[in-house]
C-alpha cells in the first residue's frame, strides 16, 4: 500500500533484536511507560521507531473529535465524547494508522499541552482548547529524538502526562483536561548529556543500542539499504508478508495480555533481582511485571515463565542502576540476573583469604572495641584485689573500717546503722565475647560480597585469638539463622566453619539479630559485642515485616553494643543498615572501610 512516505518495514532491519523487542512490548502494552533509545548516531534508532508505526493495527477513532476517541470504550474517551456517548448519541467512528508525532526540541509549553482560546471564552462564554501536540499524541507514538537535549521541564510535562494518561491545562483561571495515552519514545546520544535519574526512571524501558560488529550483518545492512534506495515499492512488497505476519503477532499478543498469568513465585522472583541489585524505585517492580505479560503474550503464552522476568529485568533496569559521578557501571546479563535468583540451587563456598589486617578505624570503633582482651580489668564486689569501697543498701562484701568511719561521722558513735554500710570493690579480670554475624546469603555472592565478609570474619578471629577473646558464629541464609559456634576460645573451629561456609538463600537478617540479642542478654559477665557483616537485603522477617522485628529487637536490648559493617558500596546501599544502625545508635560502616 502506498502512502505520503515509503518507511522502511520493521521486518527488514537487520539485528538490534533487544531494541526492535522493546518496541513491540511497548506496543503490545502503552501503559508500561514507553523506551528510551540509547546509543550512537547512525545505529538504526530512528529508522526502527519510524518503521514500528505503519507495522502496528489501526486504531478506532471519532470522525470528528481532536483527541482520536475510541468510539465504543467510554474509558478511551475525551469528556465530551463521554457525554455524547451516555446521552445515547452513536458516535461516527472511521479506522486510520497509528502515527508518530515528533516533539520538535524548540517546542513551548503551550506548543505541548495546548491553550485555551481566550476569544471564544468572552464572546461565546464557552470554555474552548487550542489542541497541543499531547492532544495529537493521544493514542498514537509520541517521539522525542535527542530527548537529552530538550527542556527538562517539558520533559517533566511529557511523562507526568504518559504516566497519568491525562494532560491538563490551567490558564487563567480556567481549567480543561483531555485522555494523553500515548506510547512514549525518546533517542539520545550519550555523547551529548544524560539525563537526570529522576527523568530516567519515568522512562519504563532503557535499550543501549551498538552498532552492529558481525561482519556478515553489516554487509546486509548495505545491501538492504541499497536495496530499498534503488526501489523502495519493490523493496516493501518484497518485505509484505513479514510485515503482515508481525501485525498478526501484535494483534493476537493485545488481544491475549489480559488473560496472562503471573504467579507468586514470578512476583517473588521480581522482588529478588529488584532488592539484590538495590533499585529503590518501586516503578522497576512494576515495569518488570508488566514487560514479562507483554513478554508472554508476544510469544503467545497466557502464562509468564522464569525467562520472561530476566528478558523484562534487562530491559527494565539499566537506567535505574544507581551510578556515582564519573562511575562506569557495569551492564547487566543473564548471568547476573540468574545468580539473585539462586534461592535453591547448588550452594557455592566462596575461599577465605587470609592476608592483611583490620584497619584502624575498624578496631577503634567505640571504648570497647577490639582493643579489649583477657587482660581487661573489670570492677566487681565478689572477687579479684580490694581497691576502694562505695556505699550500698545491701553490701556482697561489707568494707568494715569505711563502715565504722561513715558511722562515726554521722552518729558520734560506734552505732552501725543501714545506711552507714560500705561495701568492698574489687579488680577482676574482664571477658569480652564478640558475636560475629554473617550474612551467606545468595545476594552476597554479587561483587565478591560474601569472600570479604568472611575475610572480615577471620580477621575478628585473628585479632581476638590475639587479645584471648571469647567469639560466637552466627550464620544466616536461607530461611532461618543458626548459631553456628557457641561462645568459645576454639578458634580453629570457627576458621574451619569459615573455609566451608556455603552462600545461597534468601537473607532472614532480623532473624540472625534476634538470636544475637537473646545471646548478648544471656551472657551477663561479659562485655559482649555484635558485629554484623551484610549487604541489608532483608527478605524474611520474624512477624512479617522490617518495622515490626525492629520493635521486637528493641524489647530485648535497648541498646547492644552493635558494630553494623555494611557488605554493600556505598553509593549502591538500599539504607536498611543505615535505618539499624540509627535505631539502635549503633557504628556503621561500609566494607570497603574496614579492609
Amino acid at each position: 500500500m502506498h502512502h505520503k512516505f515509503v518507511v522502511f518495514p520493521f521486518s527488514a532491519i537487520v539485528g538490534q533484536e533487544l531494541l526492535k523487542k522493546a518496541l513491540l512490548i511497548n506496543a503490545i502494552d502503552p501503559s508500561i511507560g514507553g523506551v528510551l533509545i540509547k546509543g550512537d548516531k547512525g545505529t538504526g534508532k530512528s529508522t526502527a521507531v519510524r518503521a514500528l508505526a505503519y507495522s502496528l493495527p489501526k486504531i478506532k477513532i471519532v470522525a470528528d473529535c481532536p483527541f482520536q476517541c475510541h468510539p465504543e470504550i467510554l474509558k478511551l474517551m475525551c469528556k465530551s465524547c463521554q457525554h455524547r456517548f451516555e446521552q445515547g448519541e452513536k458516535l461516527a467512528g472511521k479506522e486510520k494508522g497509528m502515527e508518530i508525532v515528533d516533539m520538535p526540541l524548540s517546542a513551548t509549553e503551550d506548543m505541548v499541552v495546548g491553550s485555551i482560546d481566550i476569544k471564544r471564552v468572552l464572546t461565546d462564554g464557552i470554555k474552548a482548547l487550542e489542541p497541543g501536540i499531547l492532544a495529537r499524541a493521544n493514542r498514537n507514538i509520541l517521539y522525542i529524538d535527542e530527548v537529552n537535549l530538550l527542556d527538562d521541564h517539558l520533559i517533566n510535562i511529557l511523562l507526568d502526562a504518559a504516566a497519568m494518561g491525562v494532560n491538563s491545562i490551567e490558564r487563567e483561571g480556567i481549567s480543561l483536561y483531555h485522555p494523553a495515552r500515548f506510547m512514549l519514545v525518546g533517542t539520545m546520544n550519550p555523547e551529548e548529556g544524560e539525563l537526570r535519574p529522576q527523568i530516567l526512571d519515568r522512562f519504563g524501558l532503557c535499550v543501549d543500542v551498538q552498532a552492529l560488529t558481525d561482519k556478515d550483518l553489516r554487509l546486509e545492512v548495505i545491501r538492504r539499504r541499497k536495496q530499498f534506495d534503488r526501489d523502495c515499492w519493490e523493496f516493501e512488497a518484497a518485505y509484505r508478508g513479514g510485515q503482515k505476519k508481525l501485525h498478526g503477532a501484535i494483534v493476537k499478543a493485545q488481544k491475549l495480555l489480559p488473560n496472562v498469568v503471573m504467579s507468586d513465585g514470578n512476583l517473588e522472583n521480581i522482588v529478588e533481582i529488584t532488592s539484590g541489585l538495590g533499585i529503590k524505585t518501586h516503578r522497576a517492580d512494576i515495569v518488570i511485571e508488566k514487560t514479562a505479560c507483554a513478554l508472554a503474550a508476544l510469544a503467545g503464552r497466557r502464562q509468564v515463565i522464569h525467562d520472561d522476568i530476566i528478558s523484562a529485568a534487562l530491559l527494565a533496569l539499566p537506567h535505574r542502576m544507581k551510578q556515582q559521578p564519573f562511575e562506569k557501571t557495569a551492564p547487566l546479563d543473564r548471568q547476573q540476573m540468574e545468580q539473585l535468583l539462586q534461592q535453591q540451587e547448588q550452594e557455592d563456598i566462596a575461599p577465605l583469604e587470609k592476608q592483611g589486617a583490620l584497619k584502624k578505624n575498624f578496631a577503634r570503633l567505640n571504648s570497647q572495641a577490639l582493643t579489649r582482651g583477657s587482660e581487661t580489668r573489670r570492677e566487681t564486689a565478689e572477687q579479684g584485689l580490694y581497691i576502694r569501697a562505695q556505699e550500698s543498701s545491701r553490701p556482697v562484701s561489707i568494707a568494715v573500717l569505711p563502715t565504722i568511719k561513715k558511722a562515726v561521722a554521722g552518729t558520734g558513735g560506734l552505732s552501725v546503722l543501714p545506711e552507714h554500710l560500705m561495701e568492698k570493690v574489687r579488680s577482676g579480670k574482664g571477658e569480652c565475647l564478640y558475636i560475629i554475624v554473617l550474612d551467606s546469603s545468595s545476594s552476597m555472592r554479587m561483587d565478591k560480597k560474601v569472600r570479604l565478609a568472611k575475610t572480615l570474619s577471620w580477621q575478628v578471629l585473628k585479632e581476638s585469638y590475639e587479645k584471648r577473646n571469647r567469639l560466637a558464629l552466627i550464620v544466616f541464609r536461607g530461611d532461618e539463622a543458626r548459631l553456628t559456634a557457641a561462645p568459645t576460645r576454639n578458634y580453629e573451629r570457627i576458621q574451619d566453619i569459615l573455609e566451608k561456609l556455603p552462600s545461597g538463600g534468601k537473607t532472614p537478617l532480623t532473624p540472625a539479630l534476634f538470636r544475637a540479642f537473646e545471646l548478648a542478654k544471656k551472657e551477663q559477665r561479659a562485655a559482649v559485642t555484635i558485629v554484623l557483616i551484610s549487604d541489608g537485603r532483608a527478605n524474611v522477617f520474624a512477624t512479617g515485616s522490617l518495622e515490626g522485628d525492629i520493635a521486637q529487637l528493641e524489647k530485648i536490648l535497648r541498646k547492644p553494643d552493635l558494630i553494623i559493617v555494611n557488605a554493600e558500596a556505598r553509593h549502591r546501599s538500599i539504607g536498611t543498615l543505615e535505618n539499624l544502625a540509627q535505631c539502635f545508635q549503633a557504628r556503621h560502616l561500609y566494607l570497603e572501610e574496614t579492609l
